[in-house]
């Protein structure tokens, strides 16, 4: 007799997978943001100011921006360039001015090496006067609210200054001398710088009366804004063979602020 067929048992049921587990990503902490800023670079931008003092015409100068590394960024074989900025910062600062200043001491021999300015001549815009000594100072561009390091500008309107943490004239790398442009009209040293033309002389001189003879060479640039790095863009542009760059404010004068909106430069070589 036949046997019936054999018959399997069903298949069991596959056991159910887990469910998968994606891997969770990693997770960082989010980096500061990086800090921004607006300010120029400090390459011969300029803010110059020094404390208020209490009887005294107010002065549309003020800061001016560099660093003593920038005294190397801004040399050119052979250059000095002699920046006069009272105009530069304006931070509203009121400083008095008077005729106590030294009479300008005359040449006795043409300068070969570097030299300590203690005078400065522009016979065309009657400048005689004396340079005072003015390290760097911190302290703020009144247009844009940054924070800046500054050439000390001189304490009397009649006066100009050199930048003792740079160059000194005649070494071949940028020297500073600054000096005030006053609104309205009470003087400052550096009112007429605008009215110099090509040709015109200028003379830095020493205690000992040894002076470096210098010359206009280029039309005064005008309407240099100070809330810009168009300063810094003009004495790293300066043309080719300019000793001396002349700086001074220019502009309107923002009561708001105290200071003068731009600035005025001259470039002279030397003779």
């Amino acid at each position: 007799m036949p046997h019936p067929p054999r018959r399997r048992p069903p298949p069991s049921p596959p056991a159910p997978h887990p469910p998968r587990r994606w891997p969770t990503p990693a997770t960082h902490q989010p980096a500061a943001p990086r800090a921004t800023t607006t300010a120029p670079r400090p390459r011969w931008s300029g803010w110059a100011c020094s404390p208020p003092r209490p009887a005294a015409a107010r002065s549309g100068c003020g800061p001016a921006v560099a660093s003593p590394a920038d005294r190397d960024a801004g040399s050119s074989s052979g250059l000095v360039v002699l920046l006069t900025l009272a105009v530069l910062l304006g931070g509203g600062l009121w400083y008095g001015y008077g005729s106590d200043s030294a009479d300008p001491v005359p040449a006795t021999s043409t300068a070969e090496t570097p030299l300590v300015p203690a005078a400065l001549s522009v016979p065309a815009i009657g400048v005689e006067a004396p340079v005072e000594t003015r390290g760097s100072v911190q302290t703020t561009n009144v247009f844009t609210g940054q924070p800046v390091t500054g050439y000390g500008v001189p304490e009397d309107m009649a006066a100009t200054s050199w930048w003792s943490d740079g160059p000194e004239p005649g070494s071949g790398q940028m020297a500073v001398v600054l000096g005030h442009d006053v609104p309205g009209d009470a003087p400052g040293v550096f009112d007429r710088l605008g009215d110099l033309q090509v040709g015109d002389a200028v003379v830095l001189t020493d205690a000992a009366g040894t002076a470096l003879q210098l010359q206009v060479v280029e039309a005064p640039l005008t309407g240099l804004d100070k809330s810009t790095s168009a300063l810094s863009d003009a004495l790293t542009g300066h043309p080719e063979g300019a000793d001396v760059a002349l700086v001074t404010c220019g502009g309107e004068y923002d009561e708001s602020v105290g200071a003068s909106d731009e600035n005025v430069v001259v470039f002279a070589s030397v003779v």
